[in-house]
């Protein structure tokens, strides 16, 4: 029963029937009208108490709604989750082929563009070189930023519903995004510094192009953490794109290929300790100038290192450990802030 029918029909007026339908606008009309609008508060105020009183009894039978969730994903455990997970995340990746396609063009179109723009680099040429290995490094974590900051996102309405009927944790459903992710963080990069570096450099070192690609690797996880922490605390894809310039920018600044590390002012070094780009770039060059795989390629290779104010001694030392560092930091804040967000609605 809808009183707002009964409301329409009685004091509707028909340009027609103007003075029939004033007629009708009687004292027993008006009296109907009010025992419609007690009947309809009182089937309103019933319906709100079924409703209360079914909110309660859920409460009381599941006072958190993490019970749920812990007595059926302990069903399966969490590495059959982990996997499964993981598989669903790359059908979803496998069932979009224009996508992969196109980050497969766009590593390999700039990575050509660069090869052309310092094709085979004279001997010379330190300054040319160092700006080589500051591209190769940065644009591979670029690749690995925007290509990962909408991951999150774009998933989160799916991860809520499930998450919330307890179909699986929140650690498992974190990790199988960062798993899934490896391979193509691994393989595309690898195509980029290949063209890049065997068509600049008159080198063929295959020692040097290894360590720098797993140096450019590190870099790009660590870009890939850094784009994960900046989804969740977006939460959507385009306050998650709009944050990413924030994180990224101070690495750039602070990157050593503007400022020496040595020439960094004091309350500005936290920038600098956690901008992973400056260990790339630093990695990058010991490895290029230095004795890794090798003599130095440049001819004043060793002099380059000195002037840079870097030690050769750090790439195992600091560069590659603080990478790896990065990395886990981000990914851990991470975590932890969707959980907190999921958890707390905040």
């Amino acid at each position: 029963y809808n009183p707002a029918d009964f409301y329409i029909k009685t004091l509707v007026e028909s340009p027609e029937f103007t003075a029939g339908c004033y007629d009708n606008v009687s004292q027993n009309n008006f009296t109907e009208l009010k025992e419609a609008a007690v009947q309809y508060e009182t089937i309103r105020r019933n319906l709100r108490e079924e409703v209360l009183h079914t909110i309660n009894d859920t409460n009381n039978k599941f006072p958190n709604s993490n019970d749920m969730l812990v007595d059926k994903s302990s069903n399966i455990g969490v590495l059959k989750e982990l996997y499964h997970l993981s598989w669903r995340n790359l059908k979803i990746i496998m069932r979009n082929p224009a996508l992969n396609h196109i980050r497969l063009l766009q590593h390999v179109f700039v990575a050509v563009m660069c090869g052309a723009a310092f094709f085979q680099l004279e001997l010379d040429k330190d300054d040319e070189m160092i700006g080589v290995l500051f591209l190769m490094v940065v644009l591979t974590s670029l690749f690995g930023l925007f290509n990962n900051i909408q991951v999150i996102p774009t998933e989160l309405p799916l991860f809520a519903r499930e998450y919330r009927s307890g179909a699986y944790y929140i650690l498992t459903w974190f990790f199988s995004k960062v798993f899934t992710e490896i391979p193509a963080s691994a393989v595309l990069p690898l195509i980029f510094n290949t063209i890049c570096f065997f068509t600049v450099f008159e080198v063929t070192n295959a020692v040097k192009f290894g360590y720098i690609w797993i140096i450019c690797y590190l870099t790009v996880q660590a870009s890939t953490a850094v784009a994960f922490f900046a989804s969740v605390l977006g939460w959507t894809p385009l306050n998650a794109l709009a944050l990413s310039p924030a994180f990224y920018a101070p690495s750039f600044i602070f990157s050593g290929q503007f400022i020496l590390i040595e020439n960094v002012r004091e309350y500005m070094e936290i920038f600098q300790i956690l901008s992973f780009l400056r260990y790339g770039h630093e990695g990058a060059i010991i490895v290029f100038f230095g004795h890794y795989g090798g003599d130095t390629y440049a001819q004043n290779g060793n002099a380059t290192i000195a002037t840079l104010t870097m030690d050769e001694d750090a790439l195992w030392n600091k560069d590659l450990p603080a990478l790896v560092g990065i990395t886990g930091m981000y990914y851990i804040l991470a975590l932890i802030l969707l959980y907190t967000r999921t958890h707390f609605r905040i």
